[in-house]
C-alpha cells in the first residue's frame, strides 16, 4: 500500500512540475520573454487562456502530490 502511496505522490509531483513548465515555455515562445517567465512566480504577467489553463492544471497537480505526501507521513511517519 505504502508503495502505490510512494509512486502517487511522485506521479503527482511530476506531472505538476511538468505542466508548470509547459505553461512557462509557451509563454517564453510567444512572448520571446525570457525574463518573463521567471517573473510569473513574483507577480502577475499576462498570459494566454491555453498558458493559464497549463499553470493552473500543473499548481493543482503539485499540491495534490504535496497533500498526499503530508497524509502518507501523517498515516505511516
Amino acid at each position: 500500500m505504502e508503495f502505490l502511496i510512494d509512486i502517487a505522490q511522485y506521479l503527482f509531483m511530476l506531472i505538476g512540475i511538468v505542466c508548470i513548465l509547459v505553461s512557462i515555455t509557451q509563454y517564453s515562445r510567444r512572448t520571446s520573454d525570457i525574463s518573463g517567465a521567471v517573473m510569473l512566480f513574483v507577480k502577475r504577467i499576462e498570459m494566454s487562456v491555453n498558458e493559464y489553463k497549463w499553470y493552473r492544471i500543473g499548481i493543482s497537480v503539485l499540491i495534490l502530490g504535496v497533500a498526499i505526501r503530508i497524509i502518507k507521513l501523517t498515516l505511516w511517519g
